[in-house]
């Protein structure tokens, strides 16, 4: 009996020392795997223009068309930025180069074209100039071949698993009798608080969202529990639902949202930090700077907040201008031992002249 005793506590003993092994290793397989998600997103910056902008906002407008081909909103950025100083707007491109001085009261898109309008206020009255995006020219009045009167919406209707697409005309709307195309978000119609996602043969995914944006660039912007995350054309999940919308921002309607898929980045919005993620998901510039626009020609303006802007290089195909870390270290070391000489010899002309 007492040999029995024995043989059971020591059994107890090895089977402690076991379990706390195994702890250990669970918990450094965590540890691992904690410190490989870093790696991943493991970001250094790259820069096309260092920070020197000097500005109090620069940002993206969204151009906005009705597509009679598709029945689809297609959303694009300008190739310029809205740039403001001291309460008064202009364009900035984005090499960083001023196009129009900040001289505007506003700034905003033109409804179904490829343009922006601006207004300047002149002897107590304001004069309202059309520029085009591409040129940014000046003609003096609205385009005549805007179509566009009105909203288009998109309605779901679960009863009949159909969706309508129709047109606000004040504050009722009409069917169309045009089809989907496309993946489209659409209110659902005995209750338009909530959204679906839905293409030319149905809905897509049999999810219900709070909010929605368009699809754009094979992805749209959805909200679950007052978090914002984007699916793709099949209605998958590739960027969780952490973020928020950005406030005042809206492509169409009058709620705001995230930011579409701009050249397969999408620009996001976490805990007041903005980040950049790829189309497939993939985390390429963590949520911490203050402003960060949307990508244009592979690259987005940054700033801390103070003032001071950056054009930061996102698409690792570009190669040509950036200023890598090395350089600016180089050239950072290079200053230090100018200035270093240069009080050196400051200093050894003091004592000669001392002398």
């Amino acid at each position: 009996m007492k040999y029995i005793k024995s043989f059971l506590s020591i059994l107890l003993c090895l089977l402690f020392v076991f379990a706390f092994a195994s702890c250990g290793e669970k918990k450094n397989e965590t540890e691992k795997t904690e410190q490989k998600t870093v790696q991943q997103i493991n970001y250094t910056e790259k820069w096309i223009v260092e920070p020197s902008i000097k500005a109090d906002n620069i940002y993206s407008l969204p151009l906005v068309k009705f597509n009679e081909e598709t029945n689809h909103y297609d959303v694009s950025f300008g190739d310029v930025y809205v740039i403001e100083r001291d309460g008064k707007f202009g364009f900035i491109n984005s090499n960083g180069e001023v196009v129009t001085e900040p001289k505007y009261d506003s700034a905003e898109t033109c409804p179904c074209s490829d343009g922006y309008i601006v207004k300047e206020k002149t002897e107590g009255s304001y004069s309202v100039t059309y520029l085009v995006n591409s040129s940014l020219k000046s003609i003096w009045r609205y385009p005549h071949k805007c179509t566009q009167k009105g909203d288009y919406v998109y309605k779901w209707n679960q009863t009949a698993s159909s969706l309508s697409i129709e047109k606000l005309s004040g504050e009722t709307s009409v069917k169309t009798g045009k089809k989907a195309v496309l993946p489209e978000t659409a209110k659902l119609k005995d209750n338009e608080t909530k959204f679906v996602f839905v293409g030319a043969n149905g809905l897509i995914t049999q999810d219900t969202y709070d909010g929605a944006g368009i699809y754009t660039g094979s992805l749209a912007a959805v909200s679950k529990g007052g978090k914002w995350g984007y699916v793709n054309s099949s209605g998958k999940t590739v960027i969780p639902f952490e973020f928020s919308a950005v406030e005042g921002y809206r492509a169409v309607g009058s709620a705001d949202t995230p930011y579409e898929c701009s050249e397969n980045y999408v620009t996001v919005l976490k805990d007041g930090k903005y980040g950049i993620y790829k189309s497939d998901g993939t985390a390429v510039v963590p949520c911490k700077y203050k402003f960060l626009t949307t990508v244009h020609d592979g690259r987005a303006f940054c700033s801390d907040g103070a003032g001071i802007w950056g054009i930061l290089c996102i698409d690792e195909s570009i190669s040509d201008g950036i200023i890598s870390p090395e350089e600016k270290t180089s050239a950072s070391t290079k200053t230090s031992s100018s200035s270093s000489a240069s009080q050196s010899s400051k200093n050894s002309t003091e004592s000669s002249a001392a002398e």
